[in-house]
C-alpha cells in the first residue's frame, strides 16, 4: 500500500505541537512498518531526514502557498503516484483528490470555533474555510482526544464518518533527572538563580499566560519562587507583556522564549512545579512531559486536559486567577502532595507512547486502505 503524508509541518525550524506530532509519528511508523511505502509531500523541500528506506519525499510545487497547493497541484501528484491513502496531518485534505484515494484526517483541535478570539484573524478565516470540507471528505477522522471528537460533532457534524481517538506520546528524552544538576544547567543557560515554577506554550492568548501571571502576583509574597515561561513568541500578547514589564515582581518573571529540544527536559526537571493554565487544548503535550520528568503538575480543568492528565494533576479553573493561585500554593506548600502527584504523574505519562500511537495509526491506514 502507498500512503501519502502532508509533511508541511516539518518545514518549521522550531519544533512544537503539530511538527512534533508529525516527526515523532513518522519515526515510530518507520520502526514498525517496513511493508508499506510512504511518500512525504510538501510544496517546498524540508531538511528532516527520511525515517526509513520505505519513505521518500516529493516537493517542488509551482504554487507558493501551501494551502493553495494542497487543493490544486497535490491531487494530480497523488494520482500520478498512485497513492492509496492520503493522511492529512494538520486538519486539511485535498478535497478534490480522486474518490478511490482514501482520506485519513487528523484534527488536533477546533480552537477556531471554541475560542476564535485567541487566533490571528488570517488563520481564523483560513481554517474556517478549509477545515469543514476536509472533514466531510475524510473517510476516517482521527482526533487526539475524546473532547476533540465531541467538538468535531458539535461544530461541523460530519455525516456517516468513522471517528477514532488516537492519543499522542511522550518522547523518550523526557525522563526523571537529577534536580540539582538540571538547576545548574538552567542557571548557566538562563540565569535563573532561584526555585521556580514553569509553564510551556506559545505566548498567545489561548495559553493563558496572562491568567498565570496574575495568579502568581497574588501569591508572590508567600513563596520564594520565580516564574519561568517557555515558548516562542506568538500573537496578541502586547498587553500582558507590558503588564509584566510594569509589575513590581518583573524581576521574578523570566520569558525564556523558545527552548531547544535538548534543554527543555532540563527546564522541566529543574522546576519545582509545572503549571498549565491553558484555556483550550486538543491534547496538550507539556503536562505529560512534566510528569515524565517527575515534576508535580497544576493544570486547567477544561477541554481535553482532565482527560489527558487523569488523576495525576491538581486541577484548577483557568478563568479564575485565584483558583490558579490557590492550586499553586497548595502544591508548593505540601510536600506529601508533591510526592503523590509525582508518583501518579510518572504512571500517567507512561501510558502515552509514540509506539502505541503508531500502532493505532497503522491499523487505521490498513483498514481504510483495504476497505
Amino acid at each position: 500500500m502507498r500512503i501519502g503524508v502532508d509533511t508541511r509541518p516539518l518545514r518549521e525550524k522550531q519544533t512544537s505541537g503539530i511538527p512534533m506530532y508529525v516527526r515523532s509519528l513518522l519515526e515510530s511508523l518507520a520502526s514498525i512498518d517496513s511493508k508499506n511505502e510512504y511518500i512525504l509531500y510538501c510544496h517546498k523541500d524540508f531538511n528532516t531526514p527520511l525515517p526509513g528506506p520505505n519513505f521518500r519525499k516529493r516537493s517542488g510545487a509551482l504554487t507558493r502557498f501551501g494551502n493553495i497547493w494542497m487543493q490544486t497541484e497535490l491531487p494530480f501528484w497523488l494520482k500520478q503516484d498512485r497513492v492509496d491513502v492520503f493522511w492529512g496531518t494538520q486538519h486539511v485534505l485535498p478535497v478534490f483528490m480522486e474518490k478511490h484515494i482514501k482520506g485519513v484526517l487528523t484534527v488536533h483541535d477546533l480552537v477556531q470555533y471554541a475560542f476564535p478570539d485567541t487566533m490571528k484573524m488570517k488563520n481564523l478565516w483560513i481554517n474556517k474555510i478549509i477545515i469543514p470540507p476536509s472533514v466531510h471528505r475524510a473517510d476516517v477522522i482521527v482526533a487526539e482526544s475524546n473532547w476533540t471528537i465531541a467538538d468535531v460533532k458539535k461544530f461541523i457534524n460530519p455525516k456517516n464518518k468513522i471517528m477514532k481517538t488516537v492519543y499522542l506520546g511522550v518522547g523518550p528524552t523526557f525522563f526523571s533527572r537529577d534536580k540539582e544538576t538540571s538547576r545548574k544547567k538552567i542557571k548557566e543557560q538562563y540565569g535563573i538563580d532561584a526555585p521556580f515554577l514553569l509553564t510551556v506554550g506559545t505566548f498567545e492568548p489561548r495559553k493563558n499566560i496572562a491568567g498565570l501571571f496574575r495568579a502568581f502576583s497574588l501569591i508572590a509574597d508567600k513563596i520564594p519562587h520565580h516564574l519561568a515561561v517557555v515558548g516562542q513568541k506568538g500573537w496578541k500578547n502586547k498587553k500582558i507583556t507590558e503588564e509584566i514589564s510594569g509589575s513590581r515582581i518583573k524581576n521574578r518573571i523570566h520569558l525564556l522564549g523558545f527552548v531547544p529540544d535538548d534543554i527543555l527536559p532540563e527546564a522541566y526537571s529543574a522546576s519545582d512545579l509545572f503549571v498549565f493554565p491553558s484555556l483550550y487544548e486538543g491534547f496538550g503535550f507539556p503536562p505529560l512531559e512534566a510528569m515524565a520528568c517527575a515534576v508535580p503538575v497544576v493544570a486547567s480543568n477544561v477541554s481535553s486536559i482532565p482527560e489527558v492528565v487523569g488523576d495525576a494533576a491538581m486541577l484548577v479553573n483557568p478563568h479564575d486567577a485565584r483558583s490558579i493561585s490557590e492550586g499553586i500554593l497548595k502544591v508548593v506548600s505540601t510536600p506529601t502532595l508533591q510526592k503523590d502527584l509525582v508518583e501518579r504523574g510518572l504512571k500517567q505519562a507512561s501510558l502515552f507512547t509514540w509506539k502505541k500511537t503508531a500502532d493505532e495509526m497503522l491499523k487505521i491506514f490498513e483498514q481504510v486502505g483495504n476497505s
